[in-house]
């Protein structure tokens, strides 16, 4: 049966010192944990620091924007164009009785 020590230390010097005190006490790598708290904060979760990310949104936005507004545009105003669509076209008689 094997035996776990826990232990919870202040710094990660600490730490280090405890992990080469088990080295030294014969503990090999694979017999040793440690775990350290993430002094990051959720804030730079998943962010790649140094990244061109925003600047590249912001330019497709802007492009997407402009292109979705001219068709949108164009597409209008060839609905209003084509005779037989727009809101000037005669009414459709039905041939049927």
């Amino acid at each position: 049966m094997k035996a776990s020590v826990y232990c919870m230390t202040r710094t990660v010097e600490q730490a280090e010192k405890i992990v080469l005190e088990l080295k030294q006490a014969g503990f090999t790598s694979d017999d040793i944990s440690a775990l350290l708290p993430d002094r990051r904060g959720s804030r730079d979760f998943a962010h790649e620091h140094h990244t061109k990310a925003p600047e590249g949104a912001t330019a497709g936005g802007v492009v997407g924007l402009g292109l979705g507004a001219g068709l949108g545009w164009l597409a209008g105003i060839g609905a209003l164009a084509i005779p037989g669509i727009g809101p000037l076209s005669p009414p459709v008689r039905s041939w049927l009785p």
